[in-house]
């Protein structure tokens, strides 16, 4: 699984210049070794994937994302009466815990990735036949079940444990999203209302994401 929020992240330079062309994208993260990104440029499509391929490449990778999502937690918690939980910052994960983290992170992603409803039985075959013709049926097997999922953001809450971690799946799923649409709005309002994101911190971390949404 950190190989696989790796590659989502990982991709972001490559997909700058592709044009809003999801097709072009998914070809990119195949000749870069990343089946995951390709399979995310699928599920992005055509509108999304520039903006996605921006934020991403603005954040640099797994690692980076941890730190980020690590220091908007300590700068909100600062400002905080009471003291701050013990934490964990996914660059210092190993093993079984590393591994679980990241794949809650790709779920989050994956999760708003779909939450503008687009799709549907024909999109999911699609994104599976991809998968399997490059050999990753595991991987194939993996994504169809999160895409066969109900979208539950009390389901993914569920498994946060204390408040940087939901500040760090609140941040990679707005990378995987834009706003402009009322299901992404309504699906990214309720996924903060799941984690019991406080507004203050939530309104910091949609403030980060929307500078890395900057041109440079």
């Amino acid at each position: 699984m950190k190989q696989m929020l790796d590659q989502l992240l990982g991709a972001g330079k490559g997909w700058l210049n592709e044009g809003g062309d999801s097709r072009k994208a998914q070809m990119k993260g195949v000749a870069q070794g990343g089946l995951a990104a390709g399979a995310m440029a699928l599920l992005l499509g055509n509108k999304k994937i520039r903006k996605y391929g921006g934020k991403v490449a603005a954040v640099g990778g797994a690692a980076a994302l941890g730190g980020l999502a690590y220091k908007l937690y300590q700068d909100w918690q600062a400002q905080q009466s009471s003291p701050a939980q013990p934490t964990q910052p996914l660059d210092t994960l190993q093993g079984n815990a590393l591994d679980a983290r990241a794949a809650l992170l790709v779920r989050a992603m994956v999760a708003a990735a779909r939450a503008d409803g687009h799709i549907d039985s024909a999109e999911r075959e699609k994104i599976q036949q991809y998968l399997t013709e490059q050999g990753q049926s595991d991987t194939a097997r993996w994504i169809d079940t999160e895409l066969a999922r109900p979208l539950d953001p009390h389901a993914l809450a569920r498994e946060v444990t204390d408040m940087e971690l939901a500040t760090e799946v609140y941040l990679a799923s707005l990378l995987a999203i834009e706003t402009d649409h009322f299901m992404e709005r309504g699906y990214l309002d309720e996924l903060a209302r799941a984690l019991k994101l406080d507004d203050n911190l939530k309104s910091s971390i949609e403030r980060q994401v929307a500078q890395l949404a900057q041109p440079a």
